[in-house]
């Protein structure tokens, strides 16, 4: 099965008010009975969390839908689109939660949530 792309129609960039990331978590800890508890490394990749917001026309929001609800399943499929927030290096996110919108003087604020996969 092909990874779906990102819609064209709609932005390809995250708002830089409201945007987030932080470093994947790849270690793993271990309470020891006496002393400080054991760190190690778990994974040499992880998923990296983003979440950020967009402003999306009516049209947009309805794409938006369409391609949250159609094309990844409700958000269950990684899909392509450049990674934030260099845009110009292409990867694979998928959605970590339900996306959220509010009406914004006649056009729609979205809320995302995603991972960057490895």
């Amino acid at each position: 099965m092909s990874v779906p792309a990102w819609p064209g129609t709609l932005p390809t960039k995250l708002y830089v008010s409201g945007y987030g990331q932080s470093s994947p978590d790849i270690t793993i800890k271990s309470e020891m009975d006496a002393g400080p508890a054991k760190v190690r490394r778990r994974f040499t990749a992880g998923v990296t969390p983003v979440s950020g917001t967009m402003i999306l026309t009516a049209a947009q929001l309805a794409t938006f839908i369409t391609f949250f609800e159609t094309t990844t399943l409700g958000g269950s499929l990684r899909f392509s689109w450049t990674k934030p927030p260099a845009h110009s290096v292409a990867c694979e996110l998928r959605f970590t939660a339900v996306p959220a919108w509010t009406q914004v003087e006649g056009k729609y604020k979205i809320s995302l949530s995603l991972e960057v996969l490895p």
